[in-house]
This record gives C-alpha cells, structure tokens and sequence, in this order.
C-alpha cells in the first residue's frame, strides 16, 4: 500500500480549514453551475420569443429605467439580464475559492479563468448586441460561449466531487489504475475531435436558430422530401446543421463502443460514454421535434437544454481521457489512512 501511495498523483491530504474550504467551494459550483444552465435556457428564451429587443437599445437599464417596460418582452429579457447578474457574482465567489484550492486540484488552473474570462466575454456581447445590432454570426457565437462557462462551472463541481470521495482507500486504487496509459491514443484524440465538432453543430444550430431557418427544411429526418440535399441556401444551411448532427451522433457512438471495450479497466469512460450516448439521441429526436412542432417553444429550449448537457458530458469525457501526467518518481504525500512502505 505504502508503494500505491506514493505512486499516487492526485490528490493530498487537508487540514480541517482546506476541507472547510472544499466543501464550500463544492456547494457554491453546484448552485453556479445550476445558475449558469438557467442562464442558457433563459438566453434561448429571449431568442425564441424575439425579445432581444425588450429593452429597446438600453443596457444594463430597460428604456432607461431599472425596472422592466409593461410588456412580455421586456419581462423576458430583463429577467434574463437579472439572473445573468446574480449569477457573475456567483461565478466570481466561485472562481475566488476554487483558486484558492488550485494547488490541490491542479485543473483549477485552467478552468477558473475559462470560467471567468467566458462570463466576462458573455456579458459584453449581449451589452454589444442590444446598444449595436450584430449579425446572425456574432449573435450565435454568443450561444457557444454559454456553453464553455457552463462547461467549467460544471466541471469544477464534478472535481471537488471526485476530491471528496477520492480520499478513500478504495478510490485510490481506482485513481492509481486511472494514472497508467490504459487508453489509447487514438481513443483521446477521438474525444477531443468529437468534443471539437460539438461545437461545430452548437454554432451550426444556433445560426440556424438567429437566422430564422429552422424551417427552412420542412420535414424530418427528411429535408423537403429529399434524403440528400443540397447544402446552399437556407435549406442548405438547416441541412448542414442535420448533417453535422448525424456525424457527432456517430463519433459519440464510436466512443460508446471503444469505451465499453475498456470497461473493466476504466469504468467511468464508459458510464461517461454512456450517458453521452443518450443525451445526443435525445438531442437529435427533440432537433426533430422542433421542426414537427413548428418550433414550439418547450421543445427548443428543451434542444438548447440537451446542447448544454452533452456538452458538459463531452467536456468532462475529455478531461478522463487525457490525465495529468506527473513524474513516477515525484514525492506526493500519503493520504490519510494510508500505511507507510513496509508496514
């Protein structure tokens, strides 16, 4: 056990303050990244309903004013703005004490100022788009860069997570086994491809989404009748959007199918895979559902929702596929329960 430990790179043991602090830092990035998912459904509701403009060309006020217009429209979109608020301070609570535990969870240094620096673009783009009108292009950027500040928020949750029940003699074979390069190569570059490509089909689908072409290909899974279509024109862009669907659903299958062959030896790919696998079914049925209902608003907010979903779940895929890498010989200090070499 003694030789296990030492060969251990992930985690060191806490004094009573850093545990403190880990499990304020955990509760805080669950209820961040919970806010952080309502911001994306509730910016998708502002597009949905064309409420963009319920303010008029006033930012952060609404006409002027700190209360919102007596309209549906500008109820939409200045609750969106206020919970965009409440959620930057939560994020920068957040980013606060995650940083203070970076030592420990060297991820931390990447994805606080992801996390942050996102939020901060978000918000300057959203103020850009209500004072100088952007075209559909920018504006579905704005979609991509939820995604990313939803990815880290979440992703710290899910490490301080891991942290907490990693502390156990148990879960540091598992971590120990997890260290060594059990999955190929080519199985990381696959996940990051497909991770890649996600956000290909998330802009896709939000510049349908902006430009107003979601029906642009009437039917579904056909595009006007036709199985192949061409790929110009406002059709042709919807179709693009199906096409580049059709192509991560079948990466997302791929890494189904290489995960569950590397199941024994590195379960949590394959529980990753799995739930990838689902949601990105899922996605592609309410994709279709949007068209059939000719974009009622539950089923696209319930397709922006998924987006975010698998997106996290692709995130997080990645991160297990491509492990820290640490010298063998590095000390790390024994965790707690642990028994010295020899005993």
């Amino acid at each position: 056990m003694g030789d296990t430990a030492r060969r251990h790179p992930i985690r060191r043991p806490f004094s009573a303050v850093g545990r403190f602090l880990e499990k304020r830092v955990r509760g805080l990035a669950i209820i961040t990244a919970a806010g952080m998912f309502l911001v994306l459904l509730m910016g998708a509701n502002v597009t949905a309903t064309g409420s963009g403009e319920g303010c008029g060309n006033h930012w952060p006020l609404c006409y002027g004013s700190v209360l919102p217009a007596d309209t549906f429209e500008s109820m939409v979109e200045y609750s969106h703005r206020l919970v965009t608020g409440v959620e930057g301070i939560l994020v920068f609570a957040t980013a606060i004490g995650a940083w203070r535990l970076r030592r420990t969870y060297s991820l931390f240094r990447l994805l606080v100022p992801t996390m942050t620096a996102f939020l901060v673009i978000q918000a300057l783009m959203g103020a850009a788009a209500v004072k100088w009108p952007q075209s559909d292009e920018v504006m579905a950027l704005h979609f991509g860069i939820s995604l990313i500040c939803l990815a880290a928020t979440a992703l710290i949750a899910r490490v301080v997570t891991e942290g907490r029940r990693d502390r156990t003699l148990e879960h540091l074979r598992l971590a120990t086994m997890r260290a060594r390069n059990v999955v190929p190569g080519a199985l990381r570059w696959l996940a990051a491809g497909a991770l890649v490509f996600s956000v290909v089909t998330a802009y896709l689908g939000a510049y349908v989404r902006h430009s107003s072409y979601e029906l642009a290909c009437l039917g579904w899974p056909t595009c006007e009748g036709q199985l192949v279509h061409s790929v110009t024109g406002p059709a042709g862009i919807h179709y693009s959007h199906r096409l580049a669907a059709v192509v991560i659903t079948l990466m997302v299958l791929a890494l189904l199918w290489w995960t569950y062959q590397l199941r024994h030896v590195r379960p949590d790919l394959f529980g990753i895979a799995r739930v990838a696998g689902v949601v990105v079914l899922l996605q592609s049925l309410v994709g279709g559902l949007v068209v059939l209902t000719e974009i009622q608003l539950l089923t696209t907010l319930a397709h922006a929702g998924l987006m975010g979903i698998f997106f996290v779940v692709m995130c997080d895929l990645v991160r297990c596929t491509w492990p820290p890498r640490q010298p063998a010989d590095r000390p790390v200090t024994r965790l707690a329960g642990a028994q010295p070499a020899g005993d």
